[in-house]
């Protein structure tokens, strides 16, 4: 048996999850890599074995229209990235649970509608019957 629905709670969240959607600011897709680089100078100290290289430098790597597109960020915008993809993963969660409810929601009102059908019947009514099956073998 179905849990029972409980509309105006999830209703409530409803709104609750649109107020934190809302609230979240500048949002930014992709993934954020710490990258260091020999510079390809063989005088260079980079060159050495076992040195990591020049770094770090911040790379934002995001997918548009199906490439991906890599994006130096500054270490003066490093905290501000990093917030803006954690709101981008939150709302990517958020929006998750906001379907979840809308769609309980919807299936508890078909459900009510359902239930309120089926009384409405009149007494002695016949239900329709369904079609004939055809006999043939479809050959």
């Amino acid at each position: 048996m179905p849990v029972p629905l409980d509309e105006p709670a999830l209703a409530a969240r409803r709104q609750e999850l649109l107020g934190q959607i809302a609230q979240l600011g500048d949002l930014r897709p992709g993934s954020l890599v710490e990258r260091y680089r020999a510079c390809g100078r063989a005088s260079c100290w980079c060159a050495q074995p076992g040195v990591r290289g020049h770094g770090p430098q911040w790379i934002l790597t995001t997918k548009v229209e199906g490439k991906t597109r890599t994006r130096a960020i500054p270490p003066q915008a490093l905290a501000a990235t990093r917030a803006q993809l954690a709101a981008c993963q939150r709302l990517r969660a958020l929006v998750a649970e906001l379907i979840t409810v809308s769609e309980r929601i919807c299936d508890g009102r078909v459900q009510a509608q359902r239930r309120a059908g089926r009384g409405s019947r009149k007494l002695g009514a016949r239900p329709s019957s369904p079609r004939p099956r055809s006999n043939s073998t479809g050959a």
